[in-house]
Formats: C-alpha cells, sequence, structure tokens
C-alpha cells in the first residue's frame, strides 16, 4: 500500500516549516536528530515519539504531556541528568522497527495539557538540546526546511488502528499480523469471530459458507442487520465480507460450504476457526488441517429448553487443536453421527452465548501467538450457563 500524503494538522506544519526532521510512523509522530548531552559530557543526537492518533481524517490535541526518548537520559551540560524530565526507564519496542529507552514527562506550569504537537515537542527539544548548545552553541535540531517523512508500511485496515496507539500495545498486537487466517461457517457464532478477527492485523481473512442470510440469523449476529439486508438473502460470506470490508481490507469471501471437494482450499493458513454444525464436516476439517498441520480451534454450543421450566440450559465450548497437540480433538469435540449436533441445528442460538463462544476462541487464539499471556496451556474449555461456571483441560490425554 502507498502511502499516503501527511496532514498539516496539530502543529506539524509549525515543525516543519521550522526546519526539524519529523515522521510520521505508526500513528506517533517522531522529532530526529535533538542534540543532548549524555553522562560523560559527550554530545549525541536522539529521537522524541509521542502519540499522533487520527479521527476520522483530524489529527487529534495531545491526548497527555508524555513523550518518548530512544537515547541514554539526557543530561546538563556538567553530566549530571536532568531529573525534572524523568518518568520511565525501561528500554522496549514501542511498536515494530522502533524501539525506546526511556519515558518523560514534564510540561510548562500552570499548563495542563499541550494544546498541538508543536508546543508539546518543541518543549521537550528546547530543554534537552539547551544543553548541548552549552557545549557547542552552534548544534540544532533544525536544519534546512524539509518535508515529513510518511509511513508507508501496509495494513490490512481501512484506517488506523488508533486503539493500539493510544494504548500503547503496537508491539504486542503485531503478533497477530498473520498472513491468512481462515473461518469455516460464518453463521451465529462464527460471525462473532469474524468481528473481533477483523479488529486485528490478520492480512487475510477467508469466509467460507454456502448459506444464505435471512431474517432470523439477524438476532444472532453481531450488529444490525436492515430489512432490505436479508430480503435480497444474500449468501452469508458475501454479506458479511460486505459489512467488515468497510474496516478491514483482507476479507476474502468463498461463498460455499467446505466439502470433501472443496477441503483442499484450505492451505498455507496460519490459523483457522471451524464454526460448523455438523459431525461429519468437523471430521473433515480435523483430518485435513491436521494433515496441513494448520494450528484450528473448533467450536461448539448446544442449548436446550427444559420444559418443566421454559429455562433454557447449555453450554459453549472451544477447542484448540495443534500440530503439536491434537489426539485429544475426537474426545474433546462431537466427531460420530450429526445426531450428535441435534440440538445446535435447531437454531437454539442465543446471541450472547454465540458472541461468548466466539469471544472465549478468540481469547485462547490470541494467546496462542503471543498477545494473551498464556499460564495454563489450556486445549479444551467449556461454559456452562446454568453454572455460570467455566470448565478447562490444560493438557488433555487420549483415551485408551
Amino acid at each position: 500500500m502507498s502511502s499516503r500524503l501527511i496532514g498539516r494538522d496539530s502543529g506539524l506544519q509549525r515543525l516543519i516549516d521550522d526546519g526539524y526532521r519529523i515522521e510520521v510512523r505508526q500513528q506517533h509522530l517522531l522529532l530526529h536528530d535533538i542534540p543532548y548531552v549524555n553522562a560523560r559530557r559527550a554530545v549525541g543526537r536522539g529521537t522524541l515519539a509521542c502519540t499522533y492518533i487520527e479521527n476520522a481524517g483530524t489529527v487529534l490535541p495531545p491526548d497527555n504531556h508524555q513523550v518518548w526518548w530512544t537515547e541514554e537520559f539526557p543530561c546538563f551540560a556538567d553530566g549530571s541528568p536532568i531529573t525534572q524530565l524523568r518518568n520511565e526507564d525501561q528500554a522496549r519496542e514501542l511498536f515494530a522497527g522502533f524501539s525506546i529507552r526511556h519515558r518523560f514527562s514534564n510540561k510548562p506550569y500552570g499548563l495542563a495539557n499541550f494544546p498541538d504537537h508543536y508546543s508539546k515537542l518543541s518543549h521537550y527539544t528546547n530543554l534537552i538540546q539547551a544543553q548541548a548548545k552549552v557545549i557547542d552553541p552552534k548544534i540544532d535540531a533544525r536544519s534546512e526546511r524539509r518535508e515529513a517523512e510518511g509511513d508507508s508500511s501496509p495494513a490490512p485496515f481501512a484506517y488506523a488502528d488508533s486503539a493500539s496507539a493510544r494504548a500503547e500495545i503496537q508491539a504486542t498486537s503485531v503478533r497477530l499480523a498473520l498472513r491468512r487466517v481462515a473461518i469455516v461457517g460464518v453463521g451465529g457464532t462464527g460471525a462473532y469471530v469474524l468481528d473481533q478477527i477483523a479488529k486485528t492485523p490478520v492480512v487475510e481473512i477467508h469466509l467460507f459458507d454456502g448459506d444464505v442470510f435471512l431474517q432470523h440469523n439477524a438476532f444472532r449476529s453481531p450488529g444490525a442487520a436492515t430489512r432490505e439486508d436479508f430480503a435480497q438473502q444474500p449468501n452469508k460470506a458475501d454479506y458479511f465480507k460486505r459489512k467488515y470490508e468497510a474496516m478491514h481490507q483482507g476479507i476474502v469471501s468463498h461463498p460455499y460450504h467446505v466439502d470433501s471437494s472443496r477441503v483442499r482450499e484450505l492451505v498455507a493458513l496460519d490459523f483457522a476457526f471451524v464454526c460448523v454444525d455438523s459431525a461429519t464436516a468437523r471430521r473433515l476439517l480435523y483430518e485435513h488441517l491436521c494433515a496441513e498441520r494448520i494450528p484450528f480451534i473448533d467450536v461448539g454450543m448446544s442449548i436446550q429448553l427444559v420444559p418443566s421450566t421454559g429455562k433454557l440450559i447449555g453450554s459453549c465450548r472451544f477447542t484448540l487443536c495443534t500440530p503439536e497437540q491434537s489426539a485429544h480433538f475426537p474426545h474433546s469435540a462431537p466427531m460420530g453421527g450429526d445426531t450428535e449436533d441435534a440440538i445446535y441445528r435447531q437454531n437454539i442460538q442465543i446471541a450472547d452465548m454465540n458472541a461468548l463462544n466466539a469471544q472465549l476462541a478468540v481469547m485462547r487464539w490470541k494467546q496462542y501467538f503471543g498477545f494473551y499471556q498464556d499460564d495454563f496451556n489450556v486445549h479444551n474449555a467449556a461454559f456452562s450457563v446454568n453454572s455460570m461456571s467455566l470448565a478447562r483441560d490444560q493438557l488433555v490425554q487420549p483415551k485408551k
């Protein structure tokens, strides 16, 4: 994806006009080549960084008064640290390809927050480089007027993921930037899986489903379908592609069921979510994905009406299967005749249970790829709605 022109917002143009070397990357504003003094009284150059968040094409004012710094801690001209800047000293990757060593916190007395990025970055720049100028009066962060450097890195989103930038978790989020993920079945639970995966940096999301989207589907799917949506009886994969490509550009629709004649299309995947209501299809997918060494999560839900009370009971399950551990799967997920899934196919599905089933599966997927910490290596778990409890298996051994 080619880089777009950098908008002249929130003081950016003033920084450029003053001759600072500016770069906008991964929703951060970087000010390079700032002279500073280290503890040995040597002059070096470093980079300041702060968030640079857009909303509908407009850059918002700074949401705090803090910045990050890439080099040694800046000192006064005599080599003593400028403690008035100190907030946090911890080296880490702020986002992919950019690491910091310190966080600073300082603002002029009586100022609640900086009104724009010019006042914020020039404040810190002047504090730091003033000490370098004591040693070398000619040194300066500013040079001739130049253009801002833009971010040309590809991204699957139709607009920037400002949530990860604001939360300072871009270096963690990038672990989910898989090349290809498949969702087989985008009915109730599968649609909620898509709702979550579309908010991650997965490059391609492949949807497989041969069913049509009807009025009853609207009551167990994310979002609010219009009457016109289901009146046209669109294919489910096509329908959800249209809905979510407004946010995620890499959604691919496969408007058919995955059977023995099409299962070979599930190749070169980094992960798959199996959201089907047929034991026969589940077995086919299990055998194929294991043979291809593709990790996957299978989901399932069983809801029943108790005639004597008129209340519903049931559970939802997720089962993780990986190239390293797969023998447990036939004993954790229904793999017999399709009668075992009869309750599911009676369409006793409730949106909250569909959503919960999907959320549990997606959270386990995020654990598997290092987004969330994984303390127990759970490969099978079930939530019971009548007891409000989650039973999990840390390491499932196959029956002998």
